[in-house]
């Protein structure tokens, strides 16, 4: 259902009826949420431009793992019960690893959700209760972003992708999530990377990518990934079926708890949610596992709110729905989350290596922890603890020795 055609060009304007809950951004955390709330028989609706989703969304199979608001037995595009990883040595990981089907997760989520197409200038326009800001980062609502952009506080992941029409020889012909082999190349750019292999709709995608680190031009990373497939880069783009150009905000922000400075637009506030809150994994740069897994708990408390009897009170609505995208034990585990942005940002290419290689030789399922958001902070210090362990002599001083700081403040919980 939506309020304006598709066809219709997006204008800016004021919403013309009262709802319960708007939900601005319909990318997928957005439709998700609005899914859920639809379901749980709120009045919402799902605000948006309706632009394609033509990232590509891969995850851990199992991180899917009990969300309703999807079927999980449609949703995939390709499924592999073991991927390849290459650090110090190659590896075989026998984790089940997915490629998501963009257009069966969108039908999916868009599914009786009232839709209205077109751009929201402020919150006070949509006529909403309760207003989700999901418009992505830097959130499309809220201009304190920009600041951040502005002065460069920012840590990116930073890639470029070919899609080829059949699969390269060699070792990126199979599906593969890291590999950080040396690029025969030798370029300017001071900064390691690795590749990622994966079959996607119109072909085989591979893509070079700067885990994290200071924003760089995609297209600087086209020599190496031409090196590593064995052909000039004007061979490449020549023969590539699209070219994808990826740049993530590793370290966007969580939202300030409500009451102590928590954003407002246009007099009225909002809660953020998906990578507009910051929800997108500091060390790996995934984001829409995430927010699936979260909407569940999110819908619970924007319903809750609704069902209150008495007076409206939207500062506590905004406060109870803001905690429940990020409760106080989460906030904890994000810190150690930042924690090791900051030492993999510290990394050169031989260390980085020696931390993966360290990383994936744990049990799976504490390497399979660290890899969420919605972790445990004990259970996340424990797997921390665990890596450290693991790791040789030259690491472990690294890892101690990076930032003091943020150490001293990860062993305070």
């Amino acid at each position: 259902m939506s309020a304006n055609p598709a066809s219709d060009r997006p204008v800016d304007r004021a919403f013309d009826r009262t709802i319960d809950v708007a939900v601005v951004g319909d990318g997928p955390a957005g439709s998700a949420l609005a899914r859920q709330l639809t379901l749980d028989g709120a009045d919402v609706v799902l605000f948006g431009d309706d632009r394609p989703w033509d990232a590509t969304y891969t995850t851990w199979v199992d991180d899917l793992d009990g969300v309703s608001v999807i079927d999980t037995a449609d949703v995939w595009l390709h499924r592999f019960e073991s991927v390849a990883v290459n650090f110090v040595r190659p590896m075989t990981v026998s984790r089940a690893y997915g490629v998501i089907d963009n257009a069966q997760l969108r039908a999916g989520l868009r599914d009786g959700v009232a839709h209205d197409i077109g751009r929201v200038a402020s919150a006070g326009d949509t006529g909403a209760r309760i207003v989700i800001d999901a418009t992505g980062w830097p959130s499309g609502l809220d201009r304190t972003d920009r600041r951040l952009l502005e002065h460069g506080d920012i840590v990116w992941q930073t890639a470029i992708g070919v899609v080829l029409p059949e699969p390269p020889e060699g070792p990126l012909g199979k599906p593969t999530v890291m590999d950080f082999a040396d690029p025969e190349v030798r370029d300017d750019i001071d900064v390691p990377t690795f590749v990622y292999a994966f079959p996607v709709v119109d072909g085989w995608l591979v893509e070079e990518t700067v885990l994290a680190g200071a924003a760089v031009d995609p297209d600087c990373l086209l020599p190496r990934l031409a090196s590593r497939l064995g052909e000039s880069v004007e061979h490449l783009l020549e023969r590539a079926v699209r070219v994808e150009r990826v740049r993530i905000p590793m370290g966007a922000p969580v939202p300030t708890r409500p009451g102590r400075g928590h954003a407002t637009t246009a007099g009225m506030a909002t809660v953020r949610f998906g990578a507009a809150a910051g929800m997108i994994h500091p060390a790996t740069g995934y984001s829409v596992a995430s927010s699936l897994r979260a909407v569940g708990r999110i819908a619970d408390a924007v319903i809750e709110r609704l069902d209150r009897s008495g007076p409206v009170d939207r500062a506590g609505d905004i406060a109870a729905v803001s905690d429940a995208v990020w409760p106080r034990s989460l906030r904890r585990t994000r810190r150690l989350h930042d924690f090791g942005l900051e030492v993999l940002v510290g990394l050169d290419a031989a260390e980085i290596r020696s931390f993966f290689q360290a990383f994936f030789e744990l049990p799976t399922d504490r390497w399979a922890a660290y890899l969420r958001i919605d972790t445990p902070p004990t259970e996340l210090a424990r797997v921390m603890s665990s890596l450290f362990v693991q790791a040789d002599w030259p690491l472990r001083r690294q890892l101690v020795t990076g930032n003091p700081r943020s150490l001293l403040a990860v062993l305070g919980l």
